[in-house]
């Protein structure tokens, strides 16, 4: 039987990387991105032919959820059951949250969390059929602990966390496993904008004192790889008896908290 995973973030960054290690393995996948023109995503660049032909992009705001899910309906494999979703879309604001608007929380709650919510929702009820399927989501090691000006993003993953916890419970009768990957300093777009330039700032890796940051003791930065790899793993039978779980991924930098 073929195997479908839909994963969103695909255009670049941990959601390319994922998206490219499932085709490796060829599977089937929908990949979704905001990015309007799917042939100028930084995945499309690196499929082969063959790649190419099991991977159907669809260019949409995942805060849409409705239209979304209409679009999904309208790929080539929207008869066959959904073997697995990985939710890697998100956003990250930096800011005082003495300052953080109203607006700001309702934007960065929409995309980090409901969007990705209500998408595993339907998902998840496409699922129950079959009696099996796995849901993993990318979180962030900020939602374990307090990070300096990072209160937006550090609550609404936490906030993704919890949920996806919670859903793992009431899934478990049905076959279906949930679990979480929580990144740390990753090499993507996302954590390259907080740079003033190319190289990543000493205090990633060093720590920094007065941002009470305590610096990663494997004295180095995620590549997407090394978080693909993670989710590939939970979205394997490798990980068949686990559900409810949060695999860090961050070189030790939570100090295993």
């Amino acid at each position: 039987m073929s195997t479908v995973f839909i994963v969103t973030g695909a255009a670049r960054g941990i959601g390319a990387a994922v998206v490219k290690k499932l085709l490796q393995q060829s599977h089937q996948v929908i990949g979704i991105d905001l990015q309007p023109d799917s042939q100028k995503w930084q995945v499309i660049q690196t499929l082969s032919p063959s790649e190419q032909q099991n991977f159907y992009a669809i260019s949409h705001n995942i805060k849409r959820t409705n239209s979304l899910i209409e679009c999904i309906q309208q790929s080539p494999w929207a008869e066959q059951p959904i073997t697995g979703l990985v939710n890697a879309a998100g956003i990250l604001e930096m800011g005082s949250l003495l300052e953080t608007t109203e607006a700001q929380w309702q934007h960065n709650l929409a995309v980090n969390f409901m969007g990705p919510a209500l998408l595993s929702q339907w998902v998840a009820q496409q699922m129950i059929p079959y009696q099996s399927g796995a849901i993993v989501s990318i979180s962030s090691n900020a939602a374990l602990i307090p990070r300096m000006n990072m209160g937006l993003y550090a609550t609404t993953k936490a906030t993704v966390s919890h949920y996806f916890k919670n859903l793992a419970l009431e899934l478990a009768p049905h076959g279906i496993r949930c679990n979480l990957v929580l990144p740390g300093s990753t090499l993507t777009q996302m954590q390259k904008q907080l740079w003033t330039d190319d190289q990543p700032p000493a205090g990633i890796i060093e720590g920094n004192l007065e941002q009470y940051r305590s610096g990663i003791p494997l004295r180095k930065i995620a590549e997407p790889e090394d978080v693909a790899n993670a989710v590939l793993f939970l979205l394997s039978d490798q990980a068949k008896q686990i559900t409810m779980h949060e695999l860090v991924v961050d070189g030790g930098a939570t100090l295993g908290v």
